[in-house]
């Protein structure tokens, strides 16, 4: 080191993130118990939601943590709330957007309502209802994998918790960076990025693969290339014996038809596939069409 480098001053920084973060966390999960008080207590915890299937923004996990009395004897057990650090970089209502989501899934746990299927990854119509109560709008339709995961915070909500949303965002909370986060999170904070050094003065090293997303997280994917085969289905339409069609999970008419082909075969017969049916002479067309 030059004499000239050892004269330059060192910012001082704070090394109390930790409590501040979750003490800002804290504040507002009680913003959301004060307005809805059947939402339990949590243990709020954060970390990185990096994992190999994408960035987990949030979840709510059940009885997870053991509480014990002065005496050391056991008093129960407690809930888990974990938001992840790159979700603090999107911005306060952002933040305020999945605590709601997670409030959501709490509130079907007391209820003893079953909100979620597959491994706690699919949303179901009684999840939006509950996030509906909370605040939030629930999406159109769903999603493969997730269903209704993608509920939003309404213009409303978000005025009812302005006060909560400007504190997260003056608090200038620490976060985790991610090139995808505010593409996948869309969120409104602006920030630095991950360039910089670490308090110690080094260089950050790459971060390596998470845990992987944790149940009824709050999670989007990172975008997949196109599958190579894909279902088509025609107009048929299955029925029931006294003909009633019977209804899928999003409440549509069940498909009669349904047959997995290979990409380079439906794009043989032009973009629409060139495929028709024999029984209801119309023409197959993607099941999912962004396949």
């Amino acid at each position: 080191m030059t004499a000239l480098a050892a004269e330059v001053p060192t910012p001082e920084i704070s090394h109390e993130h930790g409590s501040r973060t979750i003490t800002a966390l804290e504040g507002a999960w009680a913003a959301i118990r004060a307005r809805h008080p059947e939402v339990p207590h949590v243990l709020m915890i954060t970390g990185t939601g990096q994992s190999r299937t994408g960035i987990t923004w949030g979840h709510f996990g059940e009885r997870r943590w053991t509480v014990e009395t002065e005496e050391g004897t056991v008093a129960g057990r407690t809930h888990e709330l974990f938001a992840g650090g790159e979700l603090l970089s999107l911005g306060g209502l952002r933040t305020m957007q999945t605590l709601l989501h997670e409030a959501a899934h709490a509130l079907a746990h007391v209820r003893g309502i079953k909100d979620t299927s597959s491994g706690h990854r699919y949303h179901n119509r009684r999840f939006v209802e509950l996030a509906e109560e909370l605040g939030l709008a629930g999406p159109a339709s769903p999603v493969p994998t997730h269903g209704f995961n993608a509920c939003t915070i309404t213009d409303i909500t978000a005025q009812r918790y302005a006060a909560v949303i400007s504190e997260l965002d003056a608090a200038r909370l620490p976060y985790v960076h991610h090139p995808l986060a505010a593409v996948l999170g869309q969120g409104t904070r602006p920030t630095a990025g991950g360039e910089g050094t670490t308090e110690g003065g080094e260089a950050p090293e790459p971060g390596g693969e998470g845990e992987g997303q944790q149940p009824g997280g709050d999670a989007p994917k990172e975008p997949k290339k196109r599958p190579t085969r894909f279902l088509v289905i025609c107009e048929c339409i299955e029925r029931d014996e006294d003909g009633t069609p019977k209804l899928g999970r999003d409440g549509k008419p069940k498909p009669g038809r349904a047959v997995q082909v290979s990409r380079k075969s439906w794009e043989f017969g032009g973009s629409d596939g060139g495929m028709m049916c024999g029984r209801c002479n119309q023409p197959f067309r993607k099941a999912n069409p962004d396949a």
